[in-house]
């Protein structure tokens, strides 16, 4: 067996017939053990996540009626999900549902559960014009007054049915029209921050003009 003892400055690089040695470690084998344990550990990922999450999560939404499509995607430890609704009698209601079955089947909590609708330029239209109301509700929280205005606005638009639901974290806005429908579920914390980091700069304003 050839050998050889190389010196490149502290380090000791040994040379033999059949491989290279640093500190009397094989440098190719331990390389090759190294990918072969990270093939094994993202092998047993995504068989775990084939498991705990996908399989699951086909079961569950491929028993409900009301959902046309759907998507599972993961970005590191996040689940995002979106759902393509059919014509739902009660949008409030059925987002609560999915949103406990995906809980349910996957132990995990969504990062994000969106909605898919099918919705046209006209009720794109409908839905601009009762968005004053709602930003007005979301800031004062004057619900009652945000729920009569878009009632009046979609019989104004000639839309076939409607409704608005309010929960401690969301707006939740349906409007259909022919076999057209919109859903839109607005999420009432960002308002609350919005609303929050407005006052304290409104007050900030106020203590600095008085100290002049």
């Amino acid at each position: 067996m050839s050998r050889a003892l190389c010196y490149n400055s502290d380090n000791p690089v040994e040379v033999k017939g059949e491989g290279v040695y640093l500190f009397k470690l094989d440098i190719k084998r331990t390389a090759l053990v190294f990918i072969i344990t990270l093939l094994l550990l993202y092998a047993g990922k995504a068989a775990s996540y084939s498991l705990q999450v996908r399989k699951p999560l086909d079961e569950f939404f491929l028993g409900q009626e009301e959902i046309m499509d759907y998507t599972i995607s993961r970005q590191k430890d996040a689940l995002c999900v979106s759902v393509e609704l059919g014509d739902v009698e009660d949008i409030q209601s059925e987002y609560a549902r999915l949103w406990k079955g995906i809980t349910g089947a996957t132990q995990r909590i969504p990062t994000a559960l969106d909605i898919i609708d099918r919705c046209d330029q006209e009720l794109e239209e409908v839905f601009r014009r009762m968005r004053i109301h709602i930003e007005e509700a979301l800031s004062t929280g004057s619900f009652s007054a945000m729920s009569q205005a878009i009632e009046e606005e979609a019989r104004e638009a000639g839309l076939d049915r409607w409704g608005v639901g309010v929960d401690s974290d969301y707006v939740y806005v349906q409007l259909h029209k022919g076999e057209s429908y919109l859903y839109e579920i607005i999420p009432r914390r960002i308002a609350a921050s919005r609303n929050q980091r407005a006052t304290s700069s409104y007050t900030q304003s106020r203590i600095a003009r008085s100290t002049y």
